[in-house]
């Protein structure tokens, strides 16, 4: 099962204040926007083929007691080997349910593309197979087996390998039993390396030359002339990096920050990460064995240096591209502020953005705000409440950096109140991160399963069966739950199940926010330690703070943490209207369920997004780093667009 989770990030779009703006400045740019009302079921979805899980009493036949996994996925194996090497698209299409679903990274389409219901995966693999043949299938670790994570639901499941002419790739395949047999309820295929072109060998490491390594590396980062320009170097611009230099490709990542880390070292002083790090891991850079199970997020940000350090890469810090040109052909012409010192301009052939799905943060612009005595600030520019003890602060939202503000201050004895505008969904770590991310988890020993295994079941999911699975999630959860959620309603907190009844998962996949993984705030809320009010900053006075229904009330501190920006707001900020213009939509889910814009193309040549939480960081990178190494040499296959 494929349960998303996301860092604390989380984009303004609900709320019950449809009188007030939101303002956002890029620059000496005011954008207006408008909050949307709370987050409908189709909010950044577009998803067209729902159905029902296939379950024992749908298929009106359960998985014989006596069923031999391994036995059955031999047999389907070579099934699947004989009509994919032959190129009979009839008989692979047939092997599925009439709602089954074939989703396929890179290995097939060179895009995301999931194809839903018989029809569809017929006219691709039509499309398809003529000229891509898939040989040398085998089988991958786990063991074939029988999942079933609910009584009425079982699957057979079995992970394949198998060679196309220009890569080595993967198949996550799930199986429902019926009374005509077999049939293949998802197939997810995705490229796992290119054949001509796999990551090159270490170098040797003596020092042979003039100078000492530290020296060289410093000659090398200032010369730096990339093929790939990474600007932002978080978690996804490093991971990204990194794998472009495992493929011998020279990048460079521009980082405005005084060190890499900074992303992570300089927000609020008392965040964690909101899950253990199990799945977090950078690529090739394993955290050590005793690391603490929730990361402090300045200890992340010490491992992203040190990961930075350790893999060599070359990064421009207290740097930013000032400006950004492409001529008729996509070629670029960058220029770059490096160090505040100097101006380079360079020529890279691809060009990346990865600056999180955060834009700009959002600030409501409210009547009386800059008369107000007090302080008012967003929660990127908060670092802690230390110098509120005995005074009074409101924490405007309830996603994750709010009920963190919120916790931070109740620890120090403050006054402090949560004005909640729409309702968050809520779930205890006790309960969520076993069901979320429990096959990452390590053993008894501290010792982790592969994760590269764990990865393609994790990612493998199509998002119509996701959802589904996740609905079902959701209510085990609310039910688990149910004792917390009882006692926060009774404090006046609201919580729902989340767009489209899945929890977190779609939310995560859309808004990137409107959730929170209890770490200890709900205690606060419940012992009365953090009051909660519901509603909005209606107004400001001098010494006043209006919330809708004309309630006053008096603080000292207003934290707005209401999240972010889109995307594209970082894209126009860094390289102009011309670019942004011309480029998708950034995030959520069309209509076969795969994401808009981020890893694949943009609508511009030559450039790429590349977003999302750790495990994607990891996840993503190793598959756009592929395809622009297939690009550089000329080997790149155009995406399936049909």
């Amino acid at each position: 099962m494929s349960i998303i989770a996301v860092h604390d990030s989380s984009t303004s779009n609900q709320g019950d204040v449809t009188d007030v703006k939101s303002k956002v400045v890029v620059g000496n740019v005011e954008l207006e926007l408008t909050p949307e009302p709370p987050v409908a079921d189709n909010f950044m979805y577009d998803f067209k083929y729902n159905h029902p899980l296939p379950t024992s009493d749908v298929l009106g036949i359960q998985i014989p007691a006596e069923c031999n996994a391994e036995r059955e996925a031999e047999t389907i194996l070579k099934s699947l080997s004989a009509c994919m090497g032959n190129g009979n698209a009839r008989e692979f299409a047939d092997m599925f349910l009439d709602y089954g679903v074939w989703r396929d990274k890179m290995s097939f389409t060179w895009d995301y593309r999931s194809f839903n219901f018989k029809p569809a995966i017929m006219k691709a693999a039509g499309d398809l197979f003529p000229t891509t043949k898939a040989t040398n299938f085998g089988f991958l670790t786990p063991s074939p087996k029988i999942v079933r994570p609910y009584p009425d639901f079982a699957q057979l499941q079995f992970i394949l390998s198998f060679e196309t002419e220009l890569v080595e790739a993967s198949a996550v395949v799930n199986c429902v039993f019926t009374r005509e047999g077999w049939k293949i309820y998802t197939m997810y295929t995705v490229a796992e390396q290119l054949r001509q072109f796999p990551e090159i060998s270490p170098y040797d490491g003596h020092m042979t030359s003039s100078i000492s390594w530290e020296k060289q590396r410093a000659k090398d980062i200032d010369a730096a002339d990339p093929d790939i320009l990474i600007i932002g170097g978080g978690q996804n611009g490093l991971a990204l990096a990194a794998r472009c230099k495992a493929l011998g490709m020279k990048n460079l990542i521009v980082e405005r920050s005084e060190e890499i880390g900074d992303v992570w070292k300089k927000r609020y002083e008392y965040l964690s990460l909101h899950f253990p790090h199990w799945p977090d891991d950078l690529p090739y850079f394993s955290y050590p064995k005793h690391w603490p199970t929730y990361t402090p997020a300045q200890k992340q940000g010490l491992y992203m240096n040190w990961y930075a350090s350790a893999l060599e890469l070359n990064v421009w810090t207290m740097s930013s591209v000032t400006s950004a040109e492409q001529d008729e052909a996509g070629n670029w012409t960058v220029l770059v502020n490096k160090g505040g010192i100097e101006t380079r301009t360079l020529h890279p052939k691809q060009v990346v953005i990865a600056t999180s799905l955060c834009g700009v943060p959002l600030t409501p612009v409210i009547p009386g705000m800059s008369n107000f005595k007090g302080i008012v600030r967003h929660s990127v520019a908060h670092d802690n409440g230390s110098d509120f003890v005995g005074k009074k602060v409101c924490v405007v939202g309830t996603s994750s950096s709010g009920f963190d503000t919120a916790f931070d201050c109740s620890r120090r004895g403050i006054d402090v109140t949560l004005l909640q505008r729409s309702p968050t969904y809520i779930m205890s770590l006790t309960h969520s991160v076993p069901r979320a991310i429990g096959n990452y988890a390590p053993d008894t020993k501290g010792n982790r399963p592969d994760i590269e295994e764990q990865d393609r079941l994790f990612f493998g999911t199509p998002v119509g069966p996701g959802e589904e699975l996740a609905r079902r999630n959701a209510k085990v959860l609310e039910d688990l739950d149910r004792p917390l959620l009882d006692a926060l309603n009774a404090r006046g907190l609201r919580t729902w199940r989340g767009q489209r009844g899945t929890g977190n998962s779609t939310l995560g996949q859309t808004r990137n926010g409107g959730f929170y993984f209890d770490a200890g705030a709900c205690d606060h809320i419940i012992d009365g330690k953090i009051k909660v009010e519901s509603g909005y900053i209606q107004s400001f006075t001098e010494d006043k703070v209006i919330l809708s229904g004309n309630r006053e009330r008096e603080f000292d501190l207003v934290v707005f943490a209401t999240g972010f920006s889109n995307t594209i707001d970082s894209v126009r900020a860094t390289l102009g209207e011309k670019i942004a213009g011309k480029c998708g939509p950034i995030w959520g889910v069309d209509e076969e369920g795969e994401f808009k814009t981020a890893y694949r193309e943009t609508g511009v040549p030559n450039f790429w997004i590349m977003v999302g939480f750790l495990p994607m960081s990891r996840y993503h990178s190793k598959l756009l780093a592929m395809r622009l190494k297939a690009l550089s040499e000329g080997i790149s296959p155009p995406p399936y667009k049909v």
